[in-house]
């Protein structure tokens, strides 16, 4: 059978190493096709070929077994190609229905209208949203089912979507799954790009795994297992690190907040030392992101008091592209923003170079030149980027949500190494993340998130998920 998408022999050189190298890949009819790869394998290179938004200097992109051009995304559209981003594009300030038809309705109509043409398409594509909602109303969940209604509602019949349970709450993935299912099972081809190895052998047919920009395996799902997949990735096995089991910390105090409250959270009474790393557990969406950002300055507290260094603290964006990021900066320039690198204001860009030279290479940033932008890189070098910037200069409080998520397990790794070491040095961290077996090895000691409160928990996923259960019998009752 004819496979709706094919990339055949696909190169692309981006100054020096070549990004892509001769890949092969094809998508059928029905089918929901894994690729895996780390940070820099080359998948988003691959799949911006195949929207417009990347030109391959070699090879050939193949609909229906015939080779097309697709110099941008609405002629990637008008062959039924489309793509949800890791980062949502849509406009939170306009409603659904203003969203899903952005561009397709006619010049003139009535809201009425619009909104009554949106609610059609949503029961189409299988979406039971209200049209007239503001976007910025959406759980993470529902704007996704938004993204993917939008694509189909522009005549995909090939949907590339870009780790789509990054931010997800189980639940929500397992919805996200079954929707999936039925677009595969409606004739559809779906191209799922992940880094979590479960997804793939939950839901794929077929996998094709990148190294370095070329095609290290490409098999059925029954042909594989979590074992050669992860030496297929790496090349070998990754060991697991002991996790750290409620390590008592004798340091001085380091932040103070007492019945600290503000929009989304509270009152909470925290207390961080140094040498300590607090994680911070739960499903996104209990106010974890709100309370970081208030104890490191980006929110004024409606209430209580916060005790905290006013010199040394790192802050690890929960988003790296709102607020981790100046994307339009260089990789340099991103680095340069921390106080106290440059010993005067102005500099020569030999002297800048020289002086994120070694952040850069301590946290392994793969770049071919310093001065590129930001939001050219992958998204493990954007996460490494933030990282030399803000845990180089050993910070005495480290602030971080979600550190790790949408990195592959190699980047993960370091991020999760990078925060041990700046606590063995002496820092105090507190951590938000959605990922329990995380917050398992990188606890000293361990709260979950419910409706804005903080609940203390003993670091074990038996007592995690007993605390959850309770939480939520709790406030069902």
């Amino acid at each position: 059978m004819t496979p709706l998408l094919e990339f055949r022999g696909i190169g692309k050189r981006f100054g020096g190493d070549p990004a892509l190298a001769g890949v092969d890949l094809a998508l059928a009819r029905g089918e929901i096709h894994a690729l895996l790869g780390e940070n820099g394998a080359g998948k988003t290179t691959l799949v911006r070929t195949a929207i417009g938004l990347v030109r391959p200097d070699s090879g050939a992109l193949l609909v229906d077994g015939r080779a097309v051009a697709l110099p941008d995304p609405a002629a990637a559209a008008r062959h039924g190609i489309g793509m949800v981003h890791q980062h949502f594009t849509l406009a939170p300030g306009l409603t659904v229905a203003e969203n899903l038809l952005l561009g397709t309705a006619p010049v003139l109509f009535t809201r009425r209208a619009l909104e009554r043409r949106a609610r059609a398409a949503l029961l189409r594509h299988g979406v039971t949203l209200d049209p007239a909602r503001r976007v910025r109303e959406l759980a993470v969940g529902e704007r996704q089912h938004l993204e993917i209604a939008k694509a189909l509602e522009r005549g995909g019949r090939v949907l590339i979507l870009d780790e789509p349970t990054a931010v997800l709450a189980p639940a929500e993935a397992d919805a996200l799954f079954e929707r999936l299912e039925a677009l595969r099972a409606a004739g559809r081809a779906v191209l799922l790009i992940t880094h979590r190895l479960d997804e793939v052998l939950q839901v794929a047919q077929r996998v094709t795994v990148l190294r370095a920009g070329r095609v290290v395996l490409a098999a059925a799902r029954a042909d594989v297992s979590a074992a050669t997949l992860t030496e297929a990735l790496f090349g070998g096995g990754l060991e697991r690190p002991p996790a750290r089991r409620g390590a008592a910390a004798t340091g001085a105090t380091v932040l103070r907040a007492r019945t600290l409250s503000g929009p989304g959270f509270g009152p909470v009474d925290l207390e961080l030392r140094a040498g300590e790393c607090v994680l911070i557990a739960g499903v996104d969406g209990h106010g974890q992101g709100e309370l970081i950002e208030t104890l490191v300055g980006l929110r004024r507290p409606a209430g209580g008091r916060l005790e905290r260094p006013r010199r040394g603290i790192a802050f690890v964006s929960g988003d790296r592209h709102a607020t981790g990021l100046a994307l339009d900066l260089s990789v340099a320039e991103n680095v340069a923003l921390r106080p106290g690198l440059l010993p005067r204001p102005w500099y020569s860009r030999r002297e800048l170079a020289a002086a994120v030279a070694p952040a850069l290479a301590r946290f392994d940033v793969r770049r071919e030149d310093p001065w590129q932008p930001a939001r050219s890189l992958s998204g493990g070098n954007q996460q490494r980027v933030v990282l030399a910037r803000e845990l180089a200069a050993a910070p005495a409080l480290v602030l971080a949500e979600n550190p790790t998520r949408g990195l592959d397990l190699r980047s993960a790794r370091l991020v999760r190494g990078e925060l041990r070491a700046a606590v063995a040095g002496g820092a105090a961290a507190l951590v938000a993340t959605t990922d329990l077996d995380e917050a398992l090895e990188l606890a000293d000691r361990l709260l979950v998130a419910h409706r804005g409160r903080l609940h203390p928990c003993d670091v074990s996923r038996t007592a995690v998920a007993r605390t959850l259960a309770g939480l939520a019998a709790g406030a069902a009752a």
